[in-house]
């Protein structure tokens, strides 16, 4: 769904969690987008250097203080919510958006948030306010190629994603807390339409993203939830390529999840948490997505995209393009996905990203 931008229409936003790792980006990929952003949290004293460094407006508002929040999202229509782990944050946001009637976007990747905010989709719908999460990497290449292959073949029943970075740049920060945050949910796919814990712990696939097949660790993301809304494929599953150090931890956590059920252990975890990946490594990396519907009769699609960097690049273009979207009043009500609010196509209005259909 292409959109024609109109120096008329609305450009300010509410950007929460400005003052941090990937909000920062954001803030400054906004201005050269030609919008205009709000920018908010809890510091006062970084948002106004921030403030005054980037020539914007500033509000501080706690998370914890309703009457804050509601006098933040006084005279705008939509709020891009960048302040994680959303376990934590997601619920004040939304619940400060229904009342002062915003839209609300943000960038989780964690299935108890989607599940969470689903739950208030007939509410979102009668104040007519659109609630969609998920607006950065997690889940806008996957979800959008998702639906692509779903238009290919309509009788799909089972759907497979995955991805792979290559380049230098590791996981933001906030990314990087989320996951600790999420390692007691524990891995989850969906079966028969329900989400499940599968019977085998580690399961890898040989997946070829364009250079040969590698050999890519299911793991838990956030299309395991949401593109069963986006396709009503009742069949879903999602890998991921890994450094060795990474699928070892990964299996590892597997028999350490009931201690990491504290929050001090994964407090201590934290303390390891490695500084965002810089300008320059960002720029040398890539992320190529992979997907394949299959159908009861063997019948099978397959598709890839190729774009930048995901953790940061991808994510901020993704964002301000549904912030755009929703200026500009496309913004149906409700809970949503990006490929059901917007199409499959959306995904290729960022810069930097191709998709092709495989035979």
């Amino acid at each position: 769904m292409s959109l024609q931008w109109d120096k008329r229409m609305s450009s300010t936003f509410l950007l929460y969690g400005a003052t941090g790792y990937v909000g920062q980006v954001t803030a400054r990929l906004a201005l050269d987008y030609g919008l205009q952003p709000i920018l908010a949290g809890r510091d006062g004293i970084k948002l106004e250097h921030q403030g005054a460094e980037l020539g914007v407006d500033y509000r501080v508002a706690s998370l914890d203080d309703p009457k804050a929040l509601d006098n933040a999202l006084k005279d705008v229509s939509v709020v891009l919510h960048c302040a994680g782990p959303y376990l934590h944050t997601s619920k004040p946001m939304v619940e400060a958006c229904l009342h002062a009637g915003v839209h609300y976007l943000d960038l989780t990747g964690e299935i108890p948030v989607y599940e969470a905010i689903a739950n208030r989709d007939l509410e979102a719908r009668e104040r007519r306010i659109m609630l969609l999460p998920g607006v950065g990497f997690d889940v806008v290449p996957t979800d959008c190629l998702a639906a692509h292959l779903k238009q290919r073949l309509p009788s799909a029943t089972h759907l497979t994603l995955a991805f792979q970075t290559e380049g230098p740049a590791g996981l933001p920060p906030g990314t990087q807390r989320t996951s600790i945050e999420l390692i007691p949910y524990g891995n989850r796919v969906r079966r028969n339409g329900r989400l499940e814990i599968p019977d085998q712990v580690q399961k890898t696939r040989m997946i070829d993203f364009g250079k040969g097949s590698m050999s890519a660790v299911r793991l838990t993301w956030g299309d395991v939830y949401t593109a069963w809304y986006s396709t009503g494929i009742p069949n879903i599953e999602v890998y991921a390529v890994l450094p060795k150090a990474a699928r070892n931890l990964l299996a590892a956590f597997v028999h350490f999840r009931p201690v990491l059920k504290f929050a001090w252990v994964r407090s201590f975890l934290k303390r390891f948490i490695q500084p965002g990946p810089s300008v320059e490594s960002r720029m040398q990396t890539s992320t190529h997505v992979w997907g394949e519907v299959v159908d009861d009769q063997g019948h099978i699609a397959a598709a890839r995209l190729h774009g930048p960097e995901a953790g940061v690049i991808w994510t901020t273009r993704a964002a301000l393009a549904v912030v755009k979207q929703v200026l500009a009043g496309n913004a149906p009500p409700g809970f949503q996905t990006p490929a059901k609010a917007y199409g499959p196509d959306f995904v290729l209005e960022c810069e930097g990203v191709t998709r092709e259909d495989l035979s």
